[in-house]
């Protein structure tokens, strides 16, 4: 065996081992789908108050993409589809070493060099921090492949979420334990996220809903995760929403409600 196919076939059995011993990876995901959702604009240079922003559905490693390969509709086998890659990345480089640029059915790769001189006759060294001088390496897609790519891909619109309002988890008598009930005097237990508000603060708090609004006048204990608030010994037994309001940057209000109604008795 000579040439590239004695400098393959070792790294086949090593990634071929690879592929059997490496654990799947996997993460939960919604849907398999570009999702969509608008981000709130901080950028100066943008007079728009949203931006878009994507979150992929999933990430396709080495050992999954050579799954499909060895799997999809041809004749290829995984020892096949590791020999193909491993050969097309080591004449890729020595290409992108010698300053050439590769092109291939969807795009091209290339290096390109960056930083600064001071004299026009400087020599260039790579690592000098001083002046920058780097040298990435770089892909350029197919135009057309990448419209045709576009027209293709599966998109949804992600959900709508404040990362500054507050999130309400769970409800639970602070004296008895029992989730989504309390007794009229009682203290309940909210758990959440980004709970804080300003006790003196007449518009921030916690509230008995159930047509009218009741605002709870007592706060055992306001933190971030935690809200310890009295039920008004005034309140009348029944189902009750229960919402707090907060103001993370002290001047708007967020709001959230409970999921599940509260029983007071």
């Amino acid at each position: 065996m000579k040439g590239a196919d004695a400098e393959v076939l070792p790294l086949v059995r090593q990634l071929a081992l690879y592929v059997k011993s490496t654990p799947r990876r996997t993460r939960r995901v919604r849907s398999m789908a570009l999702s969509i959702r608008a981000l709130k604009n901080h950028l100066p240079t943008c007079d728009k108050p949203f931006l878009v922003h994507c979150e992929h559905a999933s990430t396709v490693d080495y050992r999954g993409l050579l799954k499909r390969l060895a799997e999809g509709r041809t004749t290829i086998t995984l020892p096949d589809a590791l020999a193909v890659i491993e050969l097309l990345w080591m004449e890729l480089r020595k290409a992108l070493a010698a300053g050439e640029i590769v092109k291939l059915p969807f795009g091209s790769f290339y290096l390109n060099a960056a930083g600064t001189f001071d004299q026009p006759d400087q020599p260039f060294i790579f690592g000098d921090q001083a002046h920058g001088h780097d040298l990435k390496l770089h892909f350029r897609p197919n135009r057309a492949q990448e419209a045709s790519l576009a027209l293709e891909a599966q998109l949804e619109r992600g959900p709508i979420y404040d990362r500054q309002s507050p999130v309400l988890i769970r409800a639970a008598s602070a004296t008895s334990g029992e989730g989504y009930a309390a007794e009229r005097g009682d203290f309940i237990t909210l758990s959440g996220q980004r709970l804080k508000f300003d006790k003196a603060r007449e518009d921030l708090g916690v509230w008995y809903k159930n047509g009218a609004e009741h605002r709870a006048a007592r706060y055992a204990s306001v933190t971030p995760g935690t809200v310890i608030a009295q039920v008004p010994p005034e309140l009348e037994p029944g189902q009750y929403l229960m919402v707090i309001r907060t103001s993370p940057n002290g001047k708007d209000v967020k709001s959230a409600t409970l999921p599940d109604m509260v029983s007071i008795v």
